[in-house]
């Protein structure tokens, strides 16, 4: 910071100069500071000290989550439904939104992943997508592959 020095007038002694009247802010930041780092500090000790019982909580035992159901489809316009575990099972286009509807009547909550060819028309991964939504899955991904 800066100080601002009056210069004289000319009207008196050479030597005299006036009070400033600005106030140094200087030792209030260097205080703030201090106490800041000080509370910075001492806060999260505060708060671990707090007589707190936490509740206890029965885990029950829930199993081995689901294996994704995968509709996948290739350029040939054949369609496949993969329920997991190496079961893997060809379908037409027409039995497709039965067998799925089938699925969910029983699994609904299950997450679908939707696989595709690369060289396959937009129009027909949406028509899938629009099978999958219908069928009554409401989770529902596209698989791709990372590239190396």
């Amino acid at each position: 910071m800066g100080m601002n020095v009056k210069t004289s007038s000319g009207g008196g002694d050479e030597g005299e100069m006036g009070p400033v009247a600005e106030i140094n802010v200087t030792p209030l930041v260097d205080v703030m500071l201090v106490l800041l780092i000080i509370f910075m500090i001492t806060a999260p000790l505060m708060m671990s000290q707090l007589p707190i019982t936490l509740p206890k909580a029965s885990l029950q035992e829930m199993g081995k989550p689901r294996d994704p159901l995968i509709v996948s489809f290739d350029l040939q316009g054949n369609y496949y439904i993969d329920t997991g575990g190496g079961h893997t099972e060809q379908v037409t286009y027409e039995e497709l939104p039965a067998k799925l509807a089938a699925i969910a009547a029983v699994q609904a909550d299950n997450l679908v992943y939707v696989r595709a060819d690369k060289g396959a028309l937009y129009g027909k991964v949406v028509d899938l997508l629009a099978i999958v939504g219908n069928s009554g899955f409401y989770k529902v991904s596209l698989m791709s592959e990372a590239q190396q």
